[in-house]
């Protein structure tokens, strides 16, 4: 058996912490101490003051339930993470360590894991957490009520789980599975009250319940989630600036959609932190000595625009790497992001553990390539530009939600370029909800997104077979890609225990993706967060690339 207190499976890359220290340096700040639990380093100078309610201004992107289980919204980890706790907490460099699980021990074969749980723990309602709460939890994820689009595939390989003792559990696999420890650091995979989940299921959606410094207060939705401190925690996460509970009496988060008004918010002093700040503000942030502006690169996949692949035209590989030539990435992610994203090389970003690339250059900007291949595919210009095949015009459905302008901004010049190719793109614009049925249902040609997790392990969640949605399980292969090479790859790096193995097999799938072209990377988005100066503290979780409010008080 090997020791794990810490473990260290998988390194994020050093890029997170250098990152994260040069936009701070650009903004006056420099890394310092560990707020938060894993660094935000903000600069935070004084003693810490308890009280008073930080309001944070997020995007339109607000999660349809709470129940971290149930959930794969990207705003997850910020709405959640302050109710919920998780086993391990990764730190800046991805170092993995101990948080409501003390120890763990792996053993030889990788398909036994033994946990001991940190003692004294207490979950909101008063609840204990012990080994028959964490059963409780992977048991709830995998639930088939659950209806888990997230979780239940990252612990798909868990067969069951055996307490030993009040605070040991032993976690069998039904085969080996490398990236285990790393997601168990994710919010998605934060643990909830077994009372909860045993007496009441039905309510973690409305009225989560966990063991983290704030305890949910109301939910209006379209409108704000509010939370107040937890008066008894006294269990967080390492590498915390201070021990015991939140300096803040309360948080609020109030969704506001309209990237101006998020701004404005800000400045007028509304709010006092915005996450997901509008890339054309950011100077204005700099410039503003009331202000100050931090960013983290976010692991995993990159923000791309995702192709149907199950259904004409890009069941055809050729029109996908059409279209995936056709679209000057450079120009739209510049135009867009005004110079504060870096576009993306390949289908997962560098912060993440055995990112490969594109070493050969393949996604690229062709138009000329982009016809070749549309014509040698058989699609011939008609009287209006737009290709014809079989009497069929060349056209595709793009699903827009609009709630991320910059995400209807990229659809429409991505529009205009694959209209210069031969290819006409509709988009639709559809409720949150809607977008989510049809990609699910395949009912769908385009759509956009990114999915953010520590470890590359995300190829399988987003591109293997095996996560392509039935009636029996939601899964999140938007692109329905079914590529037997591929799923192989995929598998045998989830089971690989070796790591130099594990690398070499991750760069082969990396290279028959970009050759299958299910989607075109468009950029590695980073967290832009921004806040008042009054705000001390704030921090990152590491293991999502989030803002953390544990540490943060507020100067005033």
């Amino acid at each position: 058996m090997t020791r794990g207190t810490p473990s260290r499976p998988f390194l994020l890359s050093a890029l997170l912490t250098l990152s994260l220290a040069a936009s701070l340096a650009a903004c006056g700040g420099a890394v310092t101490g560990a707020g938060a639990g894993g660094g935000a380093g903000d600069g935070a100078s004084g003693t810490p003051r308890r009280g008073g309610t930080l309001v944070l201004g997020e995007n339109g992107d607000e999660p349809a339930c709470l129940d971290p289980h149930q959930l794969s919204a990207t705003n997850t980890t910020v709405v959640d993470r302050p109710i919920f706790d998780s086993l391990l907490w990764q730190d800046p460099a991805g170092k993995l360590h101990p948080w409501l699980a003390s120890s763990w021990k792996v053993s030889p074969d990788g398909l036994t894991y033994t946990f001991e749980l940190r003692h004294g723990v207490k979950f909101h309602d008063g609840s204990a957490w012990n080994a028959e709460a964490l059963k409780a939890n992977f048991e709830h994820m995998r639930d088939p009520a659950t209806k888990s689009p997230l979780a239940a595939a990252y612990i798909a390989p868990y067969k069951d789980a055996e307490v030993t003792g009040e605070y040991t559990l032993e976690v069998r696999l039904a085969t080996p599975y490398s990236a285990f420890l790393n997601v168990l650091a994710q919010s998605y995979l934060g643990m909830i009250s077994a009372k909860q989940i045993k007496e009441a299921p039905q309510t973690t959606c409305e009225h989560p319940i966990g063991s983290g410094p704030f305890v949910f207060g109301k939910w209006v939705k379209g409108q704000n989630i509010t939370y107040r401190r937890n008066p008894d925690y006294t269990w967080g996460p390492p590498g915390a600036a201070h021990t015991g509970p939140a300096y803040l009496d309360g948080l609020e988060i109030r969704f506001l959609a309209e990237d101006a008004t998020r701004y404005n918010a800000l400045a007028s002093g509304e709010v006092n932190v915005i996450d997901n700040t509008p890339p054309v503000n950011v100077p204005d942030v700099k410039s503003d000595p009331g202000l100050r502006f931090a960013s983290i690169e976010r692991p995993g996949h990159p923000f791309s625009i995702w192709l149907n692949t199950s259904r004409a035209p890009f069941d055809d590989v050729r029109v996908r790497r059409a279209i995936t030539l056709a679209v000057d990435r450079r120009a739209i992610v510049d135009s867009v992001s005004f110079g504060q994203w870096k576009v993306a090389g390949g289908f997962v970003t560098p912060s993440t553990p055995d990112y490969a690339g594109d070493p050969e250059g393949k996604i690229s900007h062709d138009e000329a390539e982009a016809n070749r291949l549309l014509d040698e595919a058989g699609w011939k210009r008609g009287p209006d530009g737009i290709r014809v095949k079989d009497g069929r015009r060349l056209t595709a459905v793009a699903l827009d939600t609009g709630a991320v302008p910059q995400n209807t901004q990229i659809l429409v010049q991505a529009q205009a370029a694959a209209a210069k190719a031969g290819l006409q793109v509709k988009i639709e614009s559809v409720t949150s909800q809607v977008q989510s049925d049809r990609t699910a249902s395949g009912d769908f040609d385009i759509s956009v997104g990114i999915w953010t997790t520590n470890t590359a392990d995300v190829l399988w969640i987003q591109y293997s077979s095996a996560n392509i949605t039935t009636p029996d399980r939601r899964g999140q292969n938007t692109t329905r890609l079914d590529d037997p090479e591929l799923d192989r790859l995929l598998d045998d790096a989830r089971k690989a225990t070796d790591e130099k193995t594990r690398a070499g097999l991750y760069t082969r799938a990396q290279a028959r993706l970009i050759d299958l072209a299910p989607a075109i990377p468009l950029y590695n988005r980073p967290s832009l967060v921004s806040r008042q100066s009054t705000v001390q503290g704030l921090g990152w979780d590491n293991a999502y690339g989030a803002v953390n409010f544990y540490d943060t008080w507020l100067d005033r």
